[in-house]
Parts: C-alpha cells; structure tokens; sequence
C-alpha cells in the first residue's frame, strides 16, 4: 500500500524504526456460552477510549448502532473502580460516571489489568479486555489484530440467550425457522472466516 511503501522508505532513509512508541497487548473475550469469541490486539497507551470503542466495532464485527461503556475493574465486576461513558446523556442514569472524552487507556493501564467493555446496554454483550503485556519500545504500526478466534453474534439477536438459539437454528437446515432466519442473518457464517483471523492493521475512522 502506499502509505507502507512511504513508511519502509523513511526507515531506510534514517536507519531508524519508522515506529517507536508506548503499547499495550489485550486479550478481549466475549463469552457466548457455547464458545468464546477471542481477540488479540496491540494498541497504542495513549490510545483514546472513543479509539478503542472504534477498534472493537471492527474486529467484534458490530455496526455501533448501540450505546455503550467501559467499566475499569480491580477485583469483583459489580464494583468498578470507574465507569467511562461515550456522552453527557449517560450521565443521567449514573452521575458518577466519567465521560470518555480526554481520557486515554494508560491512565488506567497497567494499574488496573481488567476493563469491561459493554456493548448494546439491552442484549448486553460482555467483552473482558485482560492486559497480557506492556510494550515499552513498540516499533510496528498499531491498533493491529494479532490473532482471532471464534465467531461474533450478527447485531440485535437477543443477547447471548437469543444468539444461542440462533445459531442452534443456523446450524440445522431442516429447522423449520432456518430460511426466515438465514434470510435475517445475510451474510453471516457460524464460522470465522480466514481473512477476518489473519493478523491485521486495524483501520477504522474514529
């Protein structure tokens, strides 16, 4: 691509490593009950939490249609050390709560090695992002995926009650609800497909 060919160009150029900075390696996992939808990436300290939030849609496969926050934890989940939201209307229902904007990951990492991301505060998806390792001298381009496994729920399926039953019905043509249901679905596979695994940079406009 060309902005990589500009990269490895002014790396030669200077004899330098085009990247050097601060960075963070998570592990996030949604825990579907039948399996676990796992996703290793790297990710600047200084990365923003409305970045973060971004990266997620992308490599959980969402389509942000929904509401959203992040939980900081240093023990028990019912007692967050912070609760970080994306704007001033979630405020309303818990005054205590932060907003996002200005704040960036390191101010919690590595301090505290466990937040929980919620998307879609009605299905209540639960993705645990544990701190595998700080990156002091990081030298490639970031946010990155590092390896995935395991394949996302489709948008506004019920949770993972509903999600359970959906792929139950997926995985079964003779199901009498399996046509109306692939039909909903679209383009959704009960796999994971091999481009969606491969390490990758994450681009996403946020």
């Amino acid at each position: 691509m060309p902005y990589q060919a500009m990269v490895d160009a002014l790396a030669e150029l200077t004899g330098k490593p085009a990247y050097k900075y601060r960075a963070f390696e998570l592990l996030v996992t949604l825990d579907l009950d039948v399996y676990k939808a796992e996703r290793r990436i790297i990710v600047p300290a200084n990365m923003s939490f409305e970045r973060l939030h971004a990266v997620l849609q992308r490599v959980f496969a969402w389509k942000d249609y929904h509401l959203y926050d992040f939980a900081i934890h240093a023990g028990e989940k019912d007692q967050p050390v912070a609760r970080i939201v994306p704007d001033a209307q979630c405020l309303e229902y818990d005054e205590k709560a932060v907003l996002m904007e200005g704040h960036a990951l390191e101010e919690y990492l590595p301090a505290y090695s466990q937040i929980l991301y919620t998307y879609d505060l009605g299905d209540d998806w639960e993705h645990d992002i544990q701190l595998v390792q700080v990156l002091e001298d990081y030298d490639k381009e970031s946010p990155s995926l590092v390896e995935a496994s395991g394949q996302t729920p489709p948008e506004d399926v019920g949770g993972v009650g509903g999600f359970v039953k959906f792929r139950s019905i997926m995985l079964n043509p003779g199901h009498p609800e399996y046509e109306a249901m692939r039909t909903w679905a679209g383009y959704w596979t009960p796999e994971l497909s091999d481009w969606a695994q491969r390490p990758q940079v994450i681009h996403c406009l946020t």
